[in-house]
């Protein structure tokens, strides 16, 4: 089962905003020297997003975001420009650079010949992944070793920035998003700061698109639990739905499931086996000490329902 469209589905919509994906190398900056000295650099006030969309011999591909910037200090007759990826992988691909060197010769060297790329690898995944060590033409006599990549090419592992989290100050998408991000692979070592940004994000006085947080719930959904690898936002017929119909809450999904599976073993046993799913979910986002009202608007359950079935 495929599970890496749901984990872009989220990095997209958490960072196609500029702003949000400022904030993201901002914070990641703080660790990261070479990403600092690109900031540096950079007026980030400027960013632009751009398209995405790639053909090669007639096979078509996207980047998974992509922006321009200025460089700052440049005056108006140069017009100084750098392109910018963010590719984000939530498993380790040793293919990743070629994908880069496709986006950037498709993206910026085609159309601007002038223009410098930076691609940043954003990780999440669950095991330790850093494609940059690998050296390049590693087979080759040393001779070869220093040829470089016609760009530059940084990394942010989410791992190493979750514990830096300040909901206080970053930018709200950011922070959710990055949490949701690591606490899909690893519950238990991330629930505390879970609990935190569900508390926080969930407080009516502190503002943030109700359509971005039932995109985590859904993001999350089934991961609360155990069954990590039937988790609804992995299956294509649910991503397709959602595509169709715009957002569709926990409570749609396993109610539609429910009706479909009943169609052929008995309504009875299909409505139970998809209403036993999203009790579940309710539980697990009770067990993190949200509300009822809370736990209703992100499940779709009425507060009736996680009462007499959850309490």
């Amino acid at each position: 089962m495929n599970t890496k469209k749901s984990h872009d589905g989220v990095f997209k919509t958490a960072f196609r905003n500029p702003k949000h994906a400022a904030s993201l190398l901002k914070l990641a900056a703080q660790k990261n020297k070479s990403l600092a000295r690109f900031l540096q650099v950079v007026d980030l006030k400027t960013m632009r997003a751009e398209r995405t969309e790639t053909n090669r011999q007639g096979l078509e591909g996207s980047a998974d975001l992509a922006f321009t910037l200025k460089i700052k200090n440049s005056n108006d007759m140069a017009k100084l420009v750098v392109g910018l990826v963010l590719e984000h992988k939530s498993y380790p691909d040793n293919e990743v650079v070629s994908q880069l060197e496709h986006y950037f010769y498709e993206l910026f060297r085609l159309s601007r010949p002038d223009c410098p790329m930076v691609a940043v690898i954003v990780y999440n995944g669950e095991i330790k992944w850093n494609p940059l060590k690998a050296k390049l033409y590693a087979k080759y006599p040393e001779y070869f070793h220093d040829i470089g990549y016609p760009f530059k090419i940084e990394m942010i592992d989410v791992g190493n920035e979750v514990g830096n989290i300040d909901f206080g100050k970053l930018n709200p998408y950011v922070a959710l998003a990055l949490v949701a991000m690591k606490y899909v692979f690893n519950a238990e070592k991330y629930k505390p700061i879970m609990d935190k940004a569900m508390k926080y994000f969930l407080d009516p006085q502190n503002k943030i698109d109700d359509n971005f947080i039932r995109e985590i719930f859904l993001y999350l959904g089934e991961e609360m639990s155990s069954e990590y690898k039937e988790a609804i936002m992995d299956r294509p017929e649910i991503m397709a739905e959602r595509k169709r119909k715009g957002f569709v809450s926990v409570a749609d999904v396993l109610r539609a499931e429910g009706e479909a599976a009943g169609l052929v073993k008995g309504e009875a046993v299909g409505l139970a086996k998809g209403l036993a799913k999203l009790v579940q979910s309710a539980k697990n986002f009770l067990a993190m000490g949200l509300s009822l009202e809370q736990v209703s608007q992100g499940t779709g359950l009425s507060i009736e329902e996680i009462r007499k079935h959850c309490l």
